[in-house]
């Protein structure tokens, strides 16, 4: 049994499955801005803590938060992970060249809406994030079931894109995130003070193994800091 982000008791696997998932351009996930909503005024950083901005230098090991990002998310770093895509609503970091089919890249996000079979949804709460994914008939869900990580119980999707096209999964404040062929995507969803809360894995399925044992160290040292 793996760390409890990982695996809870599953509610429903699906057999293995041919071929590779990615996540989107610059990590797997392709975010097409269309506005950005006002950004909320940033609280001081906790002492230690240093903020994630877009660089292409390595980040030195460490812990790491954005400063304008609600809920606060704290976690550590230690390995080569660069900060890539930093926006209102939704950061990440990667490992990995960006353009690499092979990116392992980690995410934090607010999801605005989620996209099922009857298009883009709000979800009511986290469960009900992971069961409007599940109905997407472009996506094949892998596997589903709860989730903790921070402290917080949540509920977790894993889902691919076996197709040639790259359907939209999440509307976030600065655009909305397609899941590209070739990868697949571990999404994690809690409910907080500050609204719904996606923590995300991207990696290739032919690597995947390699992208959660990357992620693992990171996932097990979040600290999701309610208000």
């Amino acid at each position: 049994r793996g760390p409890p982000w990982q695996y809870l008791p599953v509610m429903r696997r699906l057999g293995p499955l041919a071929g590779v998932v990615l996540l989107a351009a610059c990590s797997g996930n392709m975010l097409n801005p269309e506005g950005r909503t006002a950004t909320p005024t940033p609280s001081p950083l906790p002492s230690g803590v240093t903020n994630i901005n877009r660089s292409e230098n390595q980040l030195a090991p460490g812990l790491y938060t954005r400063h304008d990002f609600a809920p606060r998310v704290i976690f550590e770093l230690d390995g080569p992970w660069y900060g890539r895509q930093v926006y209102d609503g939704f950061f990440d970091v990667q490992q990995g060249d960006a353009n690499d089919p092979h990116v392992i890249a980690i995410q934090f996000a607010r999801p605005d809406a989620l996209y099922g079979a009857n298009g883009g949804d709000e979800p009511a709460d986290a469960a009900d994030a992971v069961a409007i994914l599940d109905t997407n008939p472009d996506l094949v869900t892998i596997e589903t079931s709860s989730s903790q990580m921070g402290g917080l119980d949540g509920s977790q999707i894993t889902i691919e894109n076996n197709g040639d096209s790259s359907p939209q999964i999440m509307d976030l404040p600065p655009g909305t995130i397609a899941l590209l062929p070739d990868r697949r995507l571990w999404i994690a969803f809690f409910d907080t003070d500050d609204g719904l809360l996606a923590i995300m894995v991207g990696g290739s399925i032919e690597r995947w193994d390699e992208a959660l044992a990357t992620a693992e160290p990171v996932l097990d040292s979040v600290e999701i800091v309610q208000q």
